[in-house]
């Protein structure tokens, strides 16, 4: 039997492919290189100044036509090619506008941010979910950019009154922490409301409106300009009951007897089904107690051992096993671990620093954290330890942190010391992440 033996010498054919822009650039180069100093290197008499000028020329156009044909040409050929295999491998997606199903919002969020969905919005923005707590947190400065800008905003969420958010605390466990989410995003558009008035102009178009609903969801959303032939719509496959199983998400596109007519049908039935908050009142959610909601991200701080000084964190790449905090965003020392950190572990600390705007610390009716971590995370919370380990950005639910006990009137630090295991076999970076996310409650008088 002959054995096959693997050239293990440069194949010419992958390193042109994979360096063509820079040929293409020498090319033309070289060629005007020639062109331009044909005239010292020959007399002006000379009978090879002009054949040597004009193959210079040549050899530079071919440079520009090689660019010009791999910026544009060529994308604009692998995209059309991209589409007909598309056609041909999955035709009913293609024909039902179908652009991807992603198993959970997750990784719909790793895929397209909200930023890259809301980019080029013309008219209207209309999200629909349970709480919207992310949207009102981590995504608040954007819906307000984008109302400035002229674009109508319409956000759909559970009225905290509802027998059904009775319904999703029982499957949840009976915790009370999902209408204390829905009340905590109410106050927040509120204040959001109130920001955009102040800095809106009269004859701007742009406008915030809010409804809340009674039933049971059908689904959750985003829609993006629905009445453009541009419009695309994300939903979320099946009702939210407050259970951790992850529903799929569906991307699609406005496309002629396609999913894109379907959703946005059921999307207007359940704005129809709603009933409009008034952010003007004082108080839209009705709590009798205020809500200081922070999140994880950029306002954390981490210490570096080199500078022994405290500087900002960075929001790092999620594991592909990692599930997120609404509100909240994942955040390290850098963007991703090095090769070298992945093998040996690493560990940091990390600290929050908030005030709360209170005289009496018996006016705190509640204070908690939800956190995850990779690996193991220590807290402390204004120099008192807690002595339990957390961590597992993989679990399903995150850990819920009572810290009423510790909280005090004014300034507070919770500092956080993230500990990641050593993996030797760590082929990649990937192999071995390390991150912090977490959000912290508090209600007081």
């Amino acid at each position: 039997m002959t054995k096959i033996v693997k050239n293990s010498g440069v194949n010419i054919r992958e390193w042109v492919r994979d360096r063509i822009l820079f040929l293409a650039v020498g090319i033309f180069v070289v060629g005007a290189g020639v062109y331009i100093g044909s005239e010292k290197l020959f007399d002006s008499h000379s009978i090879w100044l002009h054949p040597v000028r004009e193959f210079a020329l040549l050899i530079s156009l071919i440079g520009v036509i090689s660019l010009g044909y791999e910026v544009f040409l060529r994308e604009l050929t692998f995209n059309e090619y991209k589409e007909a295999l598309e056609e041909i491998v999955n035709p009913d997606a293609v024909r039902l506008g179908i652009h991807g199903i992603y198993k959970n919002r997750s990784e719909l969020a790793q895929a397209t941010s909200f930023e890259e969905l809301f980019k080029n919005v013309k008219e209207e923005i209309f999200i629909g979910g349970s709480s919207l707590l992310s949207i009102s947190t981590a995504s608040r400065e954007l819906i307000k950019d984008k109302v400035l800008s002229g674009v109508k905003i319409r956000l759909l969420l559970i009225d905290p009154g509802s027998p059904v958010v009775e319904l999703i605390t029982k499957q949840g466990g009976g915790k009370h922490t999902f209408v204390n989410e829905i009340k905590t995003s109410l106050l927040l558009l509120q204040k959001l409301h109130d920001e955009i008035q102040q800095d809106n102009s009269p004859d701007n178009p742009g406008k915030l409106i809010v409804h809340s609903y009674d039933t049971i969801p059908s689904h959750s959303f985003i829609s993006i300009d629905p009445e453009r032939t541009s419009g695309v719509i994300v939903a979320d496959i099946g009702p939210y009951l407050g259970r951790s199983t992850p529903r799929p998400s569906m991307l699609v596109v406005n496309k002629k007897n396609g999913m894109f007519d379907y959703w946005k049908e059921m999307n207007e039935i359940m704005w129809e089904d709603s009933k409009q908050v008034d952010l003007e009142a004082s108080d839209p959610s009705s709590i009798k107690t205020k809500t200081l909601v922070l999140g994880s991200g950029g306002e954390t701080e981490y210490y570096d051992t080199d500078s022994e000084a405290w500087n900002k964190a960075s929001i790092c790449q999620m594991g592909s096993g990692w599930h997120g905090i609404k509100g909240s965003q994942w955040i390290w020392i850098r963007e991703a671990v090095s090769l070298e950190e992945a093998k040996t572990g690493s560990q940091h600390k990390f600290r929050f620093k908030f005030e709360l705007p209170i005289n009496n610390p018996s006016a705190i009716r509640r204070a908690d954290i939800l956190l995850r971590s990779d690996d193991t995370c220590h807290i402390s919370v204004n120099n008192v330890s807690l002595k339990q380990e957390y961590g597992g950005a993989e679990y399903p639910d995150p850990f819920l942190i009572d810290i009423d006990q510790y909280v005090q009137a004014g300034e507070n630090t919770i500092s956080f010391e993230l500990i990641s295991y050593a993996q030797p076999d760590a082929k990649e970076p990937g192999d071995n992440p390390s991150g912090l996310i977490y959000r912290l409650h508090i209600e007081y008088s």
